[in-house]
């Protein structure tokens, strides 16, 4: 065999083995290629389900902020708030920078300090500061602290609002996190106001039906016992002046005895909330004739020289009112007037004012002490211990006027008389009905 027969087998010989090794290498290499392909499509697939799991949770985490009741803030020990839904709960822009937790929430003192929050004098004193940096510090967490906070809304407009604030401390990626959570109160504190104004009131109405029932009790046996017994003897009178007198003095009774009953229809009325009234057409200047005219005639009756005078300011007043009801409030002010005025003048007048009419009954009584002024209205009042009546007239003509939407008081000078007054919203009518 020549050389070069052995040259050419030796060179086929390399060749087979190069092309074998060739064959090889791209088994491997595309046996690897295929692997990592199906590594890449394996990891590109748990990529995209964690996406998926990424995504739906940022989506329940954005529900969550939205609609839960507070505001929450993830803030930094330099007290830099990183992501909250403040902006989201009250509809305001957020800024390009980070804002500190006094600049958001709106703090007085950070907002008057040229430096913001953490720059102002007062800022080393702040209560909610001074629990966060403590609970950085400390590397804890802190609840139910209470804050009054100025909240901006949607449309630039301010409002103050009661909160309560905690703090969660947290680590991560090595760096010191809070989150704040800030819940509104407002409504809540408002709650617990009236609920208090509610109790101290079922208090007082519990002490005052006591109370009530002990007044009661005495005023009514009172005028009974002066019936009962005057009845008795009067069938052994032996004049008809002395029988007379008896049956004034049962009238008299009989009479205390009916304004007795109706004080407490009307008392238990405006407990149960339906006190009545109705509104027509009512003559003012006729009913201030009438009570002028009813209360001077008691006056007389009774001997006295105190002298009713109705003080009408128009020739004609006209308005739309429950008539009843005004009349009730004036004969209790002049019944009143009649207790304390032994003599001289009881006025009965009104005042036509722009949108009102102001009434008012003045007498030259004893008047009344400024310290006790005050709680003239209030039930169960009896300046005077020994006057008859259960201190109910005032109380009961100051729910009438609060119920026609008026005000009512009384000024008074110890020695000099008295004038109790109330006002109505007043509108002129046609004629009287």
């Amino acid at each position: 065999m020549s050389i070069l027969t052995k040259l050419k087998q030796q060179y086929y010989t390399m060749l087979i083995a190069l092309i074998s090794t060739l064959i090889v290498l791209c088994a491997v290499l595309l046996i690897s290629f295929l692997w990592e392909r199906k590594k890449y499509l394996r990891m590109q697939r748990r990529l995209f389900r964690e996406s998926r799991k990424l995504e739906r949770t940022n989506h329940i985490a954005g529900a969550v902020l939205k609609n839960v009741h507070a505001f929450i803030l993830l803030i930094n020990n330099d007290f830099k708030v990183l992501k909250t839904n403040y902006y989201q709960k009250t509809g305001t822009k957020k800024g390009l920078e980070d804002k500190r937790v006094g600049d958001l929430l709106q703090c007085r003192n950070a907002l008057s300090a040229e430096g913001g929050c953490g720059t102002h004098s007062f800022c080393g004193s702040c209560p909610i500061r001074t629990a966060i940096r403590q609970a950085f510090e400390q590397r804890r967490n802190f609840t139910d602290l209470e804050a009054t906070l100025t909240m901006v809304t949607s449309d630039n407009a301010t409002v103050e609002c009661d909160a309560v604030i905690s703090g969660s401390y947290f680590l991560l990626n090595d760096e010191e996190n809070m989150v704040l959570t800030v819940h509104d109160v407002t409504r809540r504190k408002k709650a617990e106001k009236e609920l208090m104004i509610a109790k101290e009131k079922a208090e007082k109405a519990d002490i005052s039906k006591s109370a009530f029932l002990a007044n009661m009790s005495h005023e009514i046996r009172t005028p009974l016992n002066a019936i009962t017994g005057f009845a008795e003897i009067m069938g052994s009178a032996n004049t008809e002046e002395e029988k007379a007198q008896y049956q004034e003095i049962i009238k008299m009774n009989a009479d205390l005895l009916m304004q007795l009953v109706n004080d407490i229809l009307d008392m238990s009325k405006i407990e149960a909330g339906t006190l009545e009234f109705v509104y027509a057409t009512a003559d003012i200047n006729q009913l201030l004739s009438d009570l002028q005219q009813l209360f001077q005639m008691r006056v007389n009756d009774a001997g006295g020289i105190i002298k009713i005078i109705a003080e009408p300011s128009r020739s004609s007043c006209l308005i739309s009112t429950d008539r009843n009801r005004v009349a009730q409030v004036l004969s209790n002010f002049t019944s009143n007037a009649m207790k304390f005025t032994h003599e001289g003048t009881i006025r009965i007048g009104y005042e036509a004012r722009d949108t009102e009419l102001y009434f008012y009954v003045k007498d030259t009584g004893a008047g009344i002490p400024a310290d006790k002024l005050p709680d003239v209205f209030g039930r169960f009042v009896k300046l005077n211990k020994d006057k008859k009546g259960a201190g109910l007239g005032l109380s009961i003509s100051q729910t009438i006027v609060n119920k026609l939407n008026g005000q009512i008081g009384a000024d008074s000078v110890e020695g000099e008389g008295s004038t109790f007054w109330f006002t109505i919203p007043y509108r002129t009518c046609g004629k009287p009905q």
